[in-house]
Parts: C-alpha cells; sequence; structure tokens
C-alpha cells in the first residue's frame, strides 16, 4: 500500500494582549503535560520564535519519531499592523506524517491526542487533511466545484474559514464562535444532531470535537459520501453538483 500523507491543521485568532513570548510559553507548558507522540513531555521544546523582519514568527518542533513533522507560526504584535477578521490572519500549527506508520497509530491521535492539541494551543478551529481528499472535494487545483466558487464569490464569506464550514474532515474542531457563525447554533446542538452518525462528538473548550471517520485506509469515495450524508445535517449548504465537480477536480 503506498504512503498516504495526514496533516492536522490548526488554527487561532492572535490575541495581541499577548506578546509572542508569552502566547507561546502557554502554549509550551500545556504541550509539555501531553506526551507522545505529539506532544512535548519528556522532550525538549522550541524556543520562542521571533518575527525579525517579517508580519510573522515560525517554529518547529523536533519529535525522535522518523516522518513526524510539526511547525506552527505566529502573528505580528506591533499596534500599527491591521488584523483583519479572515482566517488568513490565523496563527496555526501544523503535524504531518504518513501512513501506514508503526509508531503513529490514526484512530488513537484524532480520538485522544489532537483533542488535547486543540487546548493546548487555543484553537478555535482544526481539521485533519487526508492525502488530497479537500483538496479535490473543493474542484481541484482548476476549482471546477460550482458550489465552492458560488461560496467565494459571496462578499464577507470567509469559505473553511473563521465564519464558514464548507468542507467536513475526517476529524476536526469548531469553537463557539465559529459555531454560532458558521452554522447559526451552539456546540450542544451540533453534538446532539451528530451523536448518532459521528465516530466521536464531544465538547472540547466551548466548542466541539468531531470524528467522522477514522478509517486510515479512507477512499476519496468515501470522503465525498461522508459529506454529501452529513453536511445536511448541520444545514451547510453544498449545492446540488459538488459530488459530481468534486470528482471532476480529482481526475475521475
Amino acid at each position: 500500500m503506498s504512503n498516504t500523507e495526514i496533516t492536522l491543521l490548526l488554527y487561532a485568532r492572535p490575541d495581541r494582549a499577548m506578546t509572542i513570548e508569552e502566547r507561546h510559553a502557554r502554549f509550551v507548558e500545556r504541550m509539555c503535560r501531553i506526551g507522545s507522540p505529539l506532544g512535548y513531555a519528556g522532550l525538549e521544546p522550541p524556543p520562542a520564535p521571533d518575527c525579525g523582519d517579517g508580519l510573522s514568527a515560525g517554529f518547529s518542533m523536533k519529535y525522535p519519531i522518523r516522518g513526524l513533522l510539526s511547525f506552527g507560526r505566529y502573528k505580528f504584535r506591533g499596534v500599527d499592523y491591521k488584523w483583519e477578521d479572515k482566517a488568513s490572519y490565523d496563527e496555526h500549527l501544523d503535524f504531518r506524517f504518513f501512513l501506514p506508520s508503526k509508531k503513529l497509530h490514526y484512530s488513537d491521535i484524532l480520538k485522544n491526542q489532537l483533542p488535547l492539541i486543540v487546548d493546548a494551543f487555543e484553537a478555535y478551529r482544526c481539521g485533519v487533511g487526508y492525502d488530497y481528499h479537500s483538496v479535490y472535494y473543493s474542484g481541484g487545483l482548476n476549482r471546477t466545484n460550482p458550489a465552492y466558487n458560488a461560496l467565494l464569490s459571496e462578499e464577507g464569506i470567509d469559505v473553511n474559514g473563521r465564519n464558514n464550514i464548507y468542507t467536513l474532515n475526517p476529524a476536526q474542531f469548531w469553537d463557539g464562535e465559529l459555531c454560532q457563525r458558521a452554522l447559526g447554533f451552539d456546540r450542544d446542538e451540533v453534538i446532539r444532531r451528530l451523536k448518532d452518525v459521528a465516530v466521536l462528538a464531544r465538547p472540547v473548550m466551548d466548542g466541539v470535537y468531531l470524528v467522522l471517520n477514522d478509517d486510515p485506509q479512507l477512499t476519496y469515495e468515501a470522503f465525498v459520501e461522508m459529506n454529501e450524508r452529513i453536511k445536511p445535517m448541520l444545514g451547510l449548504y453544498y449545492g446540488p453538483s459538488t459530488a459530481d465537480a468534486a470528482a471532476e477536480g480529482r481526475g475521475s
């Protein structure tokens, strides 16, 4: 079986009240309470980064597990730098690894480790990327999905960002604010609607953490089916031709 790339993508709204050093120290202290494979317990954490002449400060973590990569980025705190209410202004934390792996157990990471990392990074959203499924679902590099493109063209819609949920991932987190802005209801209602169809649906901080599929051999067809079946349960817009357009974007 060929290797499949897994990405764990976490996003946080910057807090200008905290310096980058304070923000990083808070994050590292929490990560040091989390064990292997993704936590920092027993490891040397990365030092606080500096923006230098740029508008962001990046760091990376060295793990003893071969193939496991992690890096993050904080936003510049200068008072003259104007942040906007868009995902492009988020701080982020990424993990990347490949399946199959003898030391990285996909289902356990989704069910047990990632919710802890969400809390440690104080994320407002996170998503698990399985290979290029989400890219193909939005129409591929050529953006052949009309439903996705229609959202992109709407004024004020931050697609898959701070006020919109378009793609459902194998696992994800949405905080309370994102639930209200993108769905129009709170995390308890999300759990009520999905408790019988999700692998896991539980509160994390003031939001909801969902595992919708923990199959380490998830096919693209199963990914599309998951989206088309569950999105209507949340009242999410997907358009009448999403599945066909997504398949076209994948080149099938």
